[in-house]
């Protein structure tokens, strides 16, 4: 895609995106203002779901994207386009419903502990991993599903880059949140 056809491209993919994004992040912002989801498995059940889903989708984005930033650098380009179509059907595979899962899973469990409200370390989680979804996850998945740039092996990558950084250190924070049981951004 050259100059002249980026400059006159319809804006409506624009507000499809925003539209979109607007949408999922005002749906995941939900629990945050007091709205509970009820268990609908037995804890065990539940337990196991949100950390066997949590960790596929932990290892899955740190394999592909390093994979997929790597054979995007230093392979031809005819590669790279292939590495980025690769990634798109693993994002809408495993990311996308590991995105919606995990949380899920977490907000039932935690109703075992009076709610979110309840547990300051538990909203600091769905804090960070609703950070996480505005600030990388939602913003790649609609990228992929309406993708503009799909013959360029390189697009996004340095901004892909910095949205990794930050979800890496809020998938970090998640983490100690939840080993330690201790809340240290709602007190």
């Amino acid at each position: 895609m050259n100059q002249t056809q980026t400059l006159t491209m319809p804006k409506s993919k624009t507000l499809l995106k925003v539209a979109i994004y607007l949408a999922l992040m005002g749906i995941m912002a939900l629990p945050l203002f007091g709205f509970r989801v009820p268990k609908l498995l037995p804890s065990i059940w539940l337990l196991l779901i949100h950390e066997f889903a949590g960790i596929i989708f932990v290892g899955h984005t740190v394999f592909s994207n390093i994979w997929s930033m790597r054979v995007r650098q230093t392979q031809p380009a005819q590669t790279g386009v292939w590495a980025r179509a690769f990634i798109r059907k693993l994002a809408f595979r495993i990311t996308l419903p590991t995105t919606i899962i995990t949380p899920l899973a977490g907000l039932m469990l935690i109703e075992d502990w009076g709610g979110l409200m309840a547990t300051g370390w538990a909203y600091d989680a769905y804090l960070c991993f609703w950070l996480m979804a505005g600030i990388s996850l939602w913003p790649d998945l609609i990228r992929l599903f309406i993708d503009e740039h799909a013959e360029s092996a390189t697009h996004g990558m340095r901004g892909g880059l910095i949205r990794s950084m930050i979800a890496l250190a809020l998938t970090i924070y998640i983490v100690v949140v939840m080993v330690t049981k201790q809340a240290w951004i709602s007190g």
